[in-house]
């Protein structure tokens, strides 16, 4: 088959989606499959392109077995509600412009956020009769309106309506969580348009018996445990909660690393230093290659969420990751992912945004022995090794796209 994945987000990146799309991509190169990829310029979420994009409006790239085209678009930091409108949007216009130029492609998967990317299938399908399938990692505008983002009722309202119709126009809708699959089959789509797909982990990648980061484990405290956040700093992760805990803790043996870049990171910084916090470092975002080691440095690793209805249906690809690298969890969330730490053995599930109860936590986990942590990690591995290869999840995804194709459903 001829594929054409569609995404504003892609390596050198760092992120889910960049992840998501250039593992899966690359599983279906390797299946035979002739893959391209539309996309941007590297620039998030700082608004920088890195060396070697600079000064560029077209760009072709071969990686993997695949065809990476980068298309123009408003370059800026992701701050500020319409500054990342205006980034999504220019690139879907940028997109639905120069597809139907490109040679017809069998199939068409569309990443979302950015909803707007659903224009690029409209187009395509519309002017080429190519279907498309519209991945959904997140309910937008659903989130930006929890996260108090977006208030403007005549924009929810458009919002809404493009919502509508992207999916009602998509051959099926790939949820990536059981809570959001829950959430369209009760919005009426059918469950066979309304397949599962998770995250998942190239764990031939991410292993257990990598190397740590020696940069990183000199963090650690003479005698006591490196807990690490290595990702995203975004308005959906309660960071701040770790900050008050690192304060119930500054007089324990237990330092804090914040790895990553985001739209909360200024914010968070200022905070630390506010608390003056001396058992707390903030580093930049890592590249993908690094982070099997940044992730094996760690004791134990900390992911929080804000305690929002929309949260319960999160499975961070992050959680997914340290799980295979065999590193122990704190998960301070409510929903599905709390499932999958508790069944998995992986570590240890707590209410979000309560800095006693994480806090309590970490001092028990630094009395742990290291073999109890190792277990923890044995278990995570394990599992995601079993219910989450990004192998399999792409062989589900090729079974779904040669349904697509050669039976017009």
């Amino acid at each position: 088959m001829r594929i054409r994945f569609v995404t504003l987000y892609h390596p050198p990146e760092v992120g889910a989606a960049q992840r998501r799309i250039s593992e899966l991509a690359r599983w279906l190169a390797r299946l035979g499959h002739e893959v391209t990829i539309l996309t941007g310029f590297p620039n998030y979420p700082s608004g920088r392109k890195p060396e070697g994009y600079r000064g560029r409006l077209f760009m072709k790239e071969q990686v993997d077995g695949c065809t990476i085209i980068r298309l123009p678009h408003y370059v800026a930091p992701n701050k500020g509600f319409f500054k990342r409108l205006m980034i999504h949007m220019t690139f879907a216009l940028s997109a639905s412009l120069y597809a139907p130029l490109m040679r017809r492609d069998d199939i068409i998967y569309l990443e979302s956020p950015p909803l707007f990317n659903g224009f690029i299938g409209l187009t395509t399908k519309w002017l080429r009769g190519t279907p498309y399938l519209f991945n959904l990692a997140d309910l937008w505008p659903q989130t930006a309106v929890e996260l108090g983002v977006l208030t403007n009722k005549t924009i929810i309202r458009l919002a809404q309506f493009l919502e509508r119709l992207f999916y009602s126009q998509a051959a099926k809708i790939l949820a990536i969580t059981g809570g959001l699959q829950e959430t369209l089959i009760n919005r009426g789509y059918p469950e066979s348009k309304v397949p599962l797909l998770t995250n998942g982990v190239d764990h031939d990648v991410f292993r257990d018996d990598t190397a740590p980061d020696p940069e990183l484990t000199r963090y650690r405290p003479d005698g006591g445990m490196l807990v690490i956040y290595a990702g995203t700093h975004g308005l959906i992760y309660s960071l701040e909660t770790l900050l008050y805990a690192a304060q119930r803790l500054r007089d324990d043996k237990i330092h804090f690393l914040f790895i990553g870049d985001g739209a909360d990171k200024e914010r968070l910084t200022t905070l630390a230093a506010d608390l003056h916090l001396t058992n707390v470092t903030f580093l930049p975002a890592q590249p993908q290659s690094k982070m099997p080691a940044v992730f094996r440095a760690a004791d134990a690793a900390v992911i929080s969420l804000k305690d929002l209805p929309i949260s319960k249906a999160i499975m961070p690809v992050k959680c997914f990751e340290i799980m295979a690298c065999g590193v122990p969890i704190i998960l301070a969330a409510r929903g599905e992912m709390a499932g999958h730490i508790e069944r998995s053995g992986a570590g240890v599930v707590i209410a979000p945004e309560n800095p006693d109860e994480l806090a309590a936590t970490l001092r028990r986990f630094a009395r742990m022995t290291g073999d109890e942590r190792a277990a923890m990690g044995r278990g995570g591995r394990a599992y995601v090794t079993a219910n989450f290869s990004r192998e399999k999840i792409a062989l589900t995804l090729e079974s779904l796209m040669r349904e697509t194709v050669f039976h017009g459903r």
